[in-house]
């Protein structure tokens, strides 16, 4: 299968169009006509991926976030970008990513956290371009309203991480609930207007929690991985009815919890 027929299954679900204008995404090593048997599904293109996707001897890593995002001037092996570019070259496998575009596409990442926490009556937080049925984060009601102690539990559960970051008033009885995969301390104002009572999301910075806290919205900082690791389910099943043989990589979260 070529790796533009690929290209286009992936972009049907999540089209480039729903990307963000600062986004690196679509086919970014290699050529759309490169014939590819077997994928590594990856969060990250990094080099353990690379390395992972040379062991499988894939053609191509599908991946979440962008290799080369803040672009490369100069390709200098002895530099991170330059053995990532030294490997993907000379071991002929191609990159392609679906980043904000996954994030807020209909049935992206953002809508499968809502899906997991059980969430009804489920509407977009921001959109960002005239489509109507996507967008950044979800939210929506909890079938059974928990407290906000008992709901940072949930998460460790629904997430797979034995830690999260809270802050709020743990008695707070939460019904209305956001997800935000990611980074999006920046939704949460939205999320408050909106009358949500909670917002699961990562990366949140220390004075921004403070912020949240005194305005009474109540805050999980799940982390990155922890709220984006879906993404290599949602690339296989996208691809599930191809030939392709689709390895998940064994990546794991860079944060270690000692």
């Amino acid at each position: 299968m070529k790796l533009k027929e690929i290209a286009e299954l992936i972009e049907r679900f999540a089209p480039t169009s729903l990307a963000y204008g600062w986004d690196n995404v679509g086919l970014l090593v290699g050529s759309p006509e490169k014939e590819i048997n077997r994928i590594l599904a990856a969060l990250d293109t990094n080099l353990s991926a690379v390395c992972e996707a040379i062991e499988n001897k894939c053609d191509a890593i599908i991946s979440h976030h962008p290799v080369f995002f803040g672009g490369i001037k100069r390709i200098d092996y002895s530099s991170n970008d330059g053995k990532l570019a030294e490997l993907l070259i000379k071991n002929d496998i191609a990159v392609y990513a679906a980043h904000t575009n996954m994030d807020t596409a209909e049935h992206g990442i953002n809508a499968v956290l809502a899906e997991i926490f059980g969430l009804s009556d489920v509407k977009i937080l921001e959109y960002h371009t005239e489509s109507t049925s996507a967008g950044l984060g979800r939210y929506g009601i909890l079938s059974t309203p928990v407290t906000f102690g008992e709901l940072c539990n949930i998460t460790k559960e629904k997430l797979h991480t034995p830690c999260v970051r809270a802050a709020g008033d743990f008695e707070k009885n939460i019904k209305t609930l956001c997800v935000a995969s990611g980074s999006c301390s920046e939704s949460i104002e939205t999320a408050l207007r909106k009358g949500c009572d909670a917002v699961i999301t990562g990366d949140m910075k220390y004075h921004e929690m403070i912020d949240y806290f005194e305005k009474g919205i109540c805050v999980i900082d799940a982390g990155h991985y922890p709220t984006e690791f879906i993404v290599t389910d949602i690339f296989a099943d996208i691809l599930k009815d191809t030939d392709l043989e689709i390895i998940k990589s064994k990546q794991k979260d860079i944060f270690n919890f000692v």
